[in-house]
């Protein structure tokens, strides 16, 4: 069986706790450390001392478990059986005998009929016949024509000086390109009256030329068409035509007739019989022992210890407190 420690450990937190609050007063039986002890309490004596230490121990306690122990028992219970029975009956039952019968079916037939009739056609017969056209030809023909041009015409003049070259005259570039109305003069070394004057201006006069233009002719020529000319023509052919014809014949099928039966056989029912029974199941039944079982318990025993303590005259202290905050060490 498993046991569970936890007050156990809860005892032990405890005892930890009280371990460390006499550690904290025997640390301040040692001296509160204020300035006004230190300066006026400097002796200390040696004292003894009775603590509680903590101590791990074993134990034997004995503690209560619940076994289940099983038991068999017996119960009369009611158990329900089926008994067969077995009997004779009479049934009757209806089958199905298949007969032959004959019967005389008519239908309609198509019967084919052929005869040779005449029959006329149309057929196109080519014929070739040559005909004669007019057609346009377009020929170049050279024609003499007048045309309008202009030219520039240049030359030198002598013209009179009006005092404002200087003594110089404008020169004519070689090569230069002479405009319409522009007035070149070349370049002399002094004026003496007159100067020479490179003139050009525009002529306009009639020249013949020769073009060349199209010309319209038109000209007959023949070519030959091709034409259909419808022929009537008699051929003989095959007609097929259905004539309907009633027949008949003598069908032979199976159908079934019913026809009744009689016949025994066995049925096998079943009848319930309630009967007593015996019945033996297995309980579970509990009950309690006392069980030694060994446990770790943490115990407080007292231990003698020494410490040293300050002592702190009357005289030194000033009496009653004087000089002394703490109030702890000085009385």
């Amino acid at each position: 069986m498993k046991l569970s420690f936890v007050p156990a450990r809860a005892g032990l937190a405890s005892i930890l706790a009280a371990m460390l609050v006499f550690a904290v007063a025997d640390r301040a039986d040692a001296g509160c450390g204020c300035a006004a002890c230190v300066s006026s309490c400097p002796t200390y004596q040696t004292i003894e001392k009775t603590v509680f230490v903590p101590q791990m121990v074993q134990e034997t306690r004995i503690v209560n478990q619940t076994i289940c122990e099983p038991v068999v028992r017996e119960r009369i219970v009611t158990v329900c059986r089926q008994v067969p029975e077995t009997r004779q009956v009479t049934q009757n039952y209806t089958v199905m005998v298949p007969q032959q019968q004959t019967r005389t079916e008519h239908y309609v037939v198509c019967k084919p009929v052929w005869k040779e009739v005449e029959q006329n056609y149309t057929v196109s017969i080519p014929q070739t016949e040559a005909r004669t056209g007019v057609r346009n030809v377009c020929r170049p023909v050279q024609v003499q024509e007048t045309r309008t041009v202009s030219r520039n015409v240049c030359g030198w003049e002598d013209v009179p000086c009006d005092g404002s070259c200087g003594g110089y005259s404008t020169a004519v570039q070689k090569g230069a390109v002479q405009k319409e109305g522009e007035t070149v003069v070349q370049k002399g070394s002094g004026c003496g009256g007159t100067h020479r004057v490179f003139r050009s201006h525009c002529v306009t006069e009639e020249v013949p030329v020769t073009v060349c233009k199209m010309e319209v002719h038109q000209e007959e020529y023949s070519y030959n068409v091709t034409t259909c000319h419808p022929e009537t023509r008699t051929r003989t052919v095959r007609v097929c035509n259905y004539v309907n014809e009633k027949q008949s014949h003598e069908v032979t099928y199976t159908v079934c007739v019913p026809e009744q039966r009689t016949r025994t056989c066995n049925v096998t029912t079943y009848r319930t019989v309630a009967e007593q029974k015996t019945q033996r199941y297995t309980v579970m039944v509990p009950y309690t022992v006392q069980k030694e079982v060994t446990v770790t318990v943490c115990r407080m025993v007292p231990q003698q210890v020494t410490c040293t303590v300050p002592v702190v005259a009357l005289y030194g202290c000033g009496g009653h407190y004087h000089g002394c905050r703490c109030r702890r060490c000085c009385y």
